[in-house]
């Protein structure tokens, strides 16, 4: 198995995506996406299929971010040796479009797998950005963390394939790394809760 380190460093560009998502959303730019990506709809229970919060302006955002960070760490490794040794994917044997197709490809299984809980959720009544503080809870709680950590790691199949102890400390540490980034981003006012 790979070092902690070089897989934390491997999943960066995703994780300063998410980050940079964030920030995009609060900022007043690119607003005309500001739109519930179901527009509004709901289900047969009367209940909305994913929520206000499920925008087309963090949707598309995530995408672009994840492959703008992507082609960011291919220049990084094209320029430092050592930041070629420290990732897991060879990004001097991409070009850099291809570094922003793998990415835009990376943000969009992120993106895509939150959809399904959210749609889930919705159905249970807890509202966007919430969750319920009981075992039910607790079990949302990681899926929010792990959802998009599997799309991630599927998707990035189509340019990366870990081995499959690495494959297991991937999902391992995206989920930590991401509950940590996620009280970070509480803390600082980007999310309106810490899990």
């Amino acid at each position: 198995m790979s070092s902690i380190g070089r897989l934390a460093y491997t999943l960066l560009p995703v994780v300063l995506a998410g980050v940079s998502n964030m920030i995009l959303v609060r900022l007043p730019v690119f607003d005309f996406l500001k739109r519930p990506m179901d527009g509004g709809a709901v289900c047969s229970d009367g209940k909305r299929i994913l929520g206000a919060n499920k925008t087309w302006k963090g949707f598309l955002g995530m995408i672009f971010l994840t492959a703008f960070w992507m082609w960011i760490f291919g220049l990084l490794a094209s320029a430092f040796p050592l930041a070629e040794n420290l990732s897991l994917m060879n990004y001097n044997a991409f070009s850099s479009a291809e570094e922003w197709l793998f990415g835009a490809l990376w943000g969009l299984g992120y993106v895509l797998f939150e959809l399904p809980n959210s749609y889930v959720k919705r159905r249970m009544d807890i509202p966007p950005g919430e969750n319920r503080q009981d075992l039910v809870g607790n079990m949302f709680k990681f899926i929010d963390q792990a959802d998009s950590v599997l799309g991630c790691m599927l998707f990035m199949l189509f340019f990366y394939v870990p081995s499959p102890a690495d494959a297991i400390a991937i999902f391992v540490i995206g989920v930590v790394i991401h509950y940590m980034v996620n009280i970070l981003l509480f803390l600082a006012g980007l999310k309106k809760q810490a899990g």
